[in-house]
């Protein structure tokens, strides 16, 4: 996983700012986020929820809608906007919540990794899907992320499973794309509707081919690549942070024994 690299954001509002190539650096936007959702699950959660949240309602808006639905596989691509913390998003739906197993869950992370590889990401933001409370849930997920990169987890090296070819993405994968997410707050009702209008528009269910040379950011310019490896942080609850961020260091290594006096 030389070309990438992988660590664990505890999800907070002060993922508005961005977030930090390093502990106490200032935060930044990142180019795109994945944020993964349940079919059956309402209102949204996670970082999901927080984006939702800070349009307005307009991610439930597109559910309520039927644009997108979080079925198995299901994707839909959206701008970011100036206030959040990515240029572009990606929902990626789960299917129903108790179908997703540690198996399934793993799968579809690797998934999710091999479509956003596709839009050729300067650095990604993976939200998982909800508070956190299954560990075990979120442990999948993080792996799958680790394997669809590449990858393999400390410890894991021999198994087999890392070095698994990855899945070629579903005929059903379409990604759909809206083309907005709503305007700012500072904007007007006039520009609102018009906002209304084209995220059902002629790109509604279209599969989108990502071309590097025409990607740009939400002021048009070109995204020019970053110097070092794609940076990849998975933005994980609170509570199980500290545990996902042992689970790709691996365990503990045993302190050397100091020569005596």
């Amino acid at each position: 996983m030389s070309a990438f690299e992988l660590r664990i954001e505890r999800l907070g509002r002060e993922l508005f700012d961005g977030v930090a190539l390093r502990e106490g650096e200032p935060r930044c936007r990142v180019d795109l986020a994945v944020l993964a959702c349940f079919e059956d699950e309402r209102p949204l959660r996670g970082l999901a929820a927080l984006v939702d949240w800070r349009t307005a309602g307009a991610l439930s808006k597109l559910l309520r809608e039927g644009f997108c639905t979080g079925r198995r596989r299901e994707l839909m691509l959206l701008p970011g906007r100036h206030d959040l913390p990515t240029e572009r998003i990606v929902v990626v739906g789960l299917g129903p919540r108790a179908a997703l197993d540690a198996a399934a869950a793993r799968a579809a992370a690797i998934e999710a990794v091999t479509m956003a590889l596709r839009l050729r990401p300067l650095d990604v933001l993976f939200a998982l899907p909800d508070g956190g409370e299954d560990r075990e849930l979120s442990e999948a997920l993080v792996t799958g992320v680790v394997l669809g990169l590449g990858g393999e987890l400390p410890g894991d090296a021999g198994d087999g499973e890392a070095t698994a070819p990855l899945p070629e993405p579903a005929p059903a994968a379409t990604i759909a794309a809206a083309r907005s997410l709503g305007a700012s707050r500072s904007e007007s009702d006039g520009d609102d509707r018009e906002d209304d209008a084209t995220a059902r528009g002629a790109d509604d269910g279209a599969a989108i081919d990502a071309d590097p040379a025409d990607s740009a950011d939400s002021a048009g310019q070109p995204r020019t690549p970053r110097p070092g490896p794609c940076r990849w942080w998975v933005i994980a609850d609170p509570r199980h942070a500290g545990r996902l961020r042992r689970l790709l260091e691996g365990p503990p290594r045993a302190t050397e024994a100091q020569p005596s006096g």
